[in-house]
């Protein structure tokens, strides 16, 4: 019998207010779904600029999380 393993990715803005509740709803919401957080990290955009430079831009970044689950 196979278990299969399915990943779920959140990418939340640190522009959603308030950030912390934000994340901590989805954090209780994940788990009550049976989902395990198994990383987290911060994800800076991109943006072009005139002259068609891209350059990250400091207020955009979003914390992206990891969830996985069996079945």
């Amino acid at each position: 019998m196979a278990t299969t393993m399915s990943y779920k990715v959140v990418d939340l803005s640190s522009q959603d207010e308030p950030w912390s509740e934000s994340m901590e709803g989805i954090l209780n919401r994940q788990a009550q779904d049976g989902w395990e957080l198994v990383t987290a990290f911060q994800r800076a955009h991109e943006a072009m600029q005139v002259g068609s430079t891209t350059v990250n831009v400091p207020s955009l970044v979003s914390t992206v999380l990891i969830f996985k689950r069996l079945g």
